[in-house]
């Protein structure tokens, strides 16, 4: 069983061609990523829906891939409760109850998504890096 997704670099580097017959899952950071899942996927499904009993709000992307280089269900999911805004433009009421889901057309990620991102151009805060520093010498790394 692989344990982390770094475990899979040698594998992958050593093979001369990879199939793989699984089912795999993704768990996204960002609405953008969902989209990209979206139209990256043959015939995906779209669902979004909330757990019954803690209530969190995800949404996600699957669908069931038949050629190499991957077979199986293929699935992406994003934790909506980090973007709010996002999750009550997806839905026609805003919201769903705990235990409920529903299914949306890929349509329906493209509008949510062009209404919570600023347009091209937009005036937005721009993030600059800090300066880097390198880390301090501890005495057992000194020479």
């Amino acid at each position: 069983m692989v344990r982390s997704p770094h475990a899979l670099s040698t594998p992958l580097w050593i093979s001369r061609e990879l199939d793989t017959v699984a089912d795999l899952t993704a768990t996204l950071d960002t609405p953008s990523a969902l989209l990209a899942w979206a139209h990256a996927l043959p015939e995906p499904v779209i669902c979004a829906w909330r757990a019954e009993d803690s209530g969190t709000r995800y949404v996600h992307v699957s669908a069931t891939c038949r050629r190499a280089p991957l077979r199986g269900q293929l699935t992406a999911v994003l934790n909506a409760e980090h973007h709010r805004a996002f999750w009550s433009a997806l839905l026609a009421e805003g919201d769903l109850a705990p235990g409920d889901e529903q299914l949306l057309p890929p349509s329906a990620l493209l509008a949510a998504w062009s209404t919570t991102t600023p347009p091209p151009g937009a005036n937005t805060t721009r993030i600059t890096p800090k300066t880097l520093l390198p880390p301090a010498t501890d005495r057992r790394d000194a020479s």
